[in-house]
């Protein structure tokens, strides 16, 4: 189950997307230039998009739309690692007719199949009994064991787990045992408290399971025998699921939205608890904690709703909230490669798997069916004996000194609604001067949210390592871990050929303005790993990534600039660097964002940095083909063009010069001044919380509405005023224009004469220069005069 946010009244699913209606015609020319359209978005304007769950369930509905369904089978040998020979292995040697076994199955499926169905508080008596289950599949006993990596299943409802800004809550959990064990301690327990930690953070949870209680309905299988599932296929025997295809996906349209469907309600501000925390030296603390009573209160109310969904509509809602969990896990806390999950519907199960690129689900199968149950046993064995590198933390996370997952004392950060879960972590990387290096995470600079996708994580660090010879310890870096495509270029590699190019041209001006890589490290996933299976399995179905580690200097962020005129250089001095990258070295970048905009102090001056060269492309690369299946940009500040399925013409330079517009009209409309947000609703905010169609939708009445609209600028920033105004009036020309032509492989002479690169000029470096060379009427400073004026 999973609750709103408090200021949110109810956070309705929203419906899908639909496109707008436009004129029906093929925008750009009929040729695929770069990167190909992708209903998948990994990272969206964390600090900006507004934290409720009805605007990140959008951004997790196209990632649950793509997914690809294995037989059981296969997602047991190839997700969970099960050696194909189980069945003869002694570590998997767990009768269903023993005791232990016998007991548990029949008690859960003693309440699954005896309570009636549409009774609210009803679906929650579930909980315990599979937890028990799944406890005792474990080892065949329930006991649990002292050993380090024993895990244990528990019931999280209704409490949400920690570390999030929005209070999501599976109704199972995963934790190392030891962290029960440690619960105990007393020490522990008022440590725990003072932090206001009552449960667990999604940085311990190893895996998760989401309870339903409509008769398999809402998984897509009917519990009844013979029951036909929601895909149209009968359900079937283990035997008669061999027959099938290994993997089978669904597109969009499986997904119908449902009519009034929503995750669920709040009961806005409310009555806080007290609890008395006796300290050292006599003095008592009070903190203010939500009780049980509050919980059991929303979670009654969440259920009551659920009874009014269709199968659909309730099939619908439990991958959105089994997502919305994987996101959390993907998303805050450690950084893992991939997150686990399990939904139960009475005897109806099935696994869930995410990572970068795929959702992945097994098929619907029932635990009633002695074959089925067999392997369902196994695979729950099986996760209990998986290392936390197999259950998706990245390899690097360093545990000898200070276990995390274990023991959550290690960690030195307060615990807030949303605390920054890798402070104080410790990571392990082997650097490419052959020196393993350990560093200690000091500050967390940016991370994005989402599923699929790159994924970044931007981080302060400090070097501890006490290796000999180390020239960076006690040193402090900036380190973003990533995950981008295998096909694209490394973005150390594009640096490097920037600046080598910038040397031997005698162009040292360009150095000022490009970041310094200090290191990279890039990681692949071989056969042993999930990744690399997957891969294997599903060919060109899975986008291949690698996770790439670059060690930078330091920039600062716009953030820290106070006078106007910094700004204007600091964009001006972004619009030459991307110039001369575009013409001098054949490098568009693709990805003009607000984080990505940065700037360098150097001799009492400042110089724009364009940052983040992960979507960057080799101009003569672009003709050859797509390099990712995806999209190029960050939502809220890309081109129409590029939001649209429609468009056929790839990613030319003007879309990124159109992005550079898009960054200062925000700041400018919805900052009162650096850092501080204006009241909320914030300008243009539909772009920072849409789907592609609706931030579509939106920007197409921005351009091409009958009365150029008025722009919102805040006084702070009222010299941008004309720069603003007149970019936009070029670019709204130029829109304007555009759509009088279609240009496709028929299209007439009169058509084809039409720039599209440039929009017959309207949106061209030479353009763009003229207006942002001059500021409150005075010159700024030009570092680069051989610029192509016919640009």
């Amino acid at each position: 189950m999973e609750p709103s946010p408090e200021n949110e009244p109810s956070a309705h699913l929203p419906d899908i997307p639909k496109t707008p209606a436009q004129k029906q015609r093929t925008y750009g020319p009929p040729v695929v230039t770069s990167t190909p359209q992708s209903n998948t978005y990994g990272a969206h304007a964390k600090d900006e998009v507004p934290q409720r769950a009805s605007v990140l369930n959008r951004f997790l509905e196209d990632d649950v739309n793509d997914r690809v369904v294995l037989t059981l089978n296969d997602f047991a040998t190839v997700i969970l690692d099960l050696p194909s020979d189980w069945e003869v292995k002694e570590n998997f040697d767990l009768s269903p007719e023993s005791k232990a076994v016998k007991d548990a199955f029949e008690a859960y499926l003693k309440v699954a199949e005896g309570v009636p169905t549409g009774q609210g508080k009803r679906e929650r008596v579930l909980y315990q009994p599979l937890a028990n289950l799944l406890n005792t599949l474990r080892n065949g006993t329930g006991l649990v064991d002292n050993g380090i990596d024993e895990k244990l299943f528990y019931v999280q409802d209704p409490r949400p787990v920690l570390g999030s800004l929005l209070a999501r809550k599976p109704d199972l959990g995963g934790i190392y045992a030891q962290l029960l064990q440690l619960a105990e301690n007393r020490n522990l327990s008022t440590y725990l408290a003072k932090k206001k930690i009552v449960g667990v953070f999604w940085g311990l949870l190893l895996f998760f399971v989401e309870i339903k209680h409509r008769n398999g309905n809402f998984i897509g299988l009917s519990a009844s025998k013979g029951g036909i599932s929601s895909f149209g296929l009968q359900s079937l025997s283990r035997e008669q699921s061999g027959a099938l295809s290994s993997t089978e996906t669904f597109p969009q349209s499986d997904m119908p939205p449902p009519a009034s469907a929503t995750t669920s309600t709040s009961s806005g501000k409310e009555d806080m608890a007290g609890v008395t925390i006796h300290q050292s030296g006599g003095k008592d603390m009070t903190v203010e904690v939500e009780t049980s009573q509050l919980y059991e209160q929303k979670a009654e109310e969440e259920l009551k709703e659920e009874e009014n969904l269709t199968p659909t509509q309730g099939q619908r809602l439990t991958r959105i909230q089994c997502a919305s969990y994987a996101k959390e896990m993907l998303s805050n806390g450690f950084i893992r490669n991939h997150a686990i999950g399990i939904t139960a519907d009475d005897d109806v199960f099935r696994f869930q798997y995410y990572d970068r690129s795929k959702v992945v689900e097994s098929e619907a199968f029932r635990i009633v069916d002695e074959e089925w149950k067999k392997l369902f046993m196994a695979m729950v064995c099986q996760l209990n004996q998986l290392s936390s590198e197999k259950l998706g933390f990245i390899p690097n996370l360093h545990l000898d000194d200070f276990d995390y997952l274990r023991d959550p004392r290690q960690f030195a950060q307060d615990f807030k609604t949303n605390p920054e879960g890798l402070v104080g972590a410790t990571y392990r990387f082997k650097c490419s001067d052959g020196h393993t290096r350990i560093f200690v995470i000091k500050r967390l600079l940016y991370r994005a949210e989402g599923i699929i996708g790159r994924a970044s994580v931007v981080v302060e660090v400090e070097c501890v390592c006490t290796e000999s010879g180390c020239q960076w310890h006690g040193e402090r870096k900036v380190i973003k871990i990533s995950f981008p495509s295998r096909s694209r270029p490394s973005e150390d590699a594009l640096i490097q050929e920037a600046r080598s190019k910038a040397e031997s041209t005698g162009e040292l001006w360009a150095l000022d303005h490009l970041p310094q890589i200090i290191d990279s490290i890039t990681i692949t996933y071989d056969e042993s790993t999930v990744q690399g299976r997957l891969k294997a399995l599903l060919k060109e179905k899975y986008e291949e990534r690698v996770m790439r580690v670059t060690v930078l200097e330091k920039l600062h962020p716009l953030s820290e600039l106070e006078d106007p005129k910094d700004f204007a250089q600091v964009f001006y001095d972004i619009l030459q660097i991307h110039q001369w990258l575009y013409e001098c070295v054949g490098i568009l970048h693709r990805d003009l964002s607000s984080g990505n905009i940065m700037f360098r102090r150097k001799d009492g001056k400042i110089y724009g940095v364009l940052n983040d060269f992960d979507l960057s492309s080799r101009v003569q690369d672009m003709d050859a083909g797509p390099t990712s299946n995806h999209r190029t940009g960050t939502r809220p500040f890309m081109s129409p063009d590029l939001l649209n399925a429609r468009w056929k013409g790839g990613h030319y330079y003007r879309h990124d010069l159109e992005s550079l517009f898009y960054v200062m009209l925000c700041l400018a409309c919805r900052y009162e001044r650096p850092g501080v947000h204006t009241a909320e609703p914030r300008a243009y905010f539909k772009w920072f919380s849409g789907s592609d169609a609706d931030v579509l939708d939106n920007k197409t009445s921005f351009l091409y509405s009958a009365f150029p609209e008025d722009l919102h600028i805040q006084p702070y920033f009222s010299s941008f005023k004309w720069w603003l105004k007149s970019i936009y009036r070029s670019i709204r020309c130029g829109y304007l224009e555009s759509s009088k032509y279609s240009l496709e492989p028929d299209s007439d002479d009169e058509d084809s004469h039409f720039d599209w690169t440039t929009l017959n000029k309207h949106i061209s470096y030479a353009t763009i220069r003229s207006k942002m060379s001059l500021f409150e009427g005075k010159p700024l400073e030009t570092h680069w005069a051989g610029w192509n004026p016919e640009h």
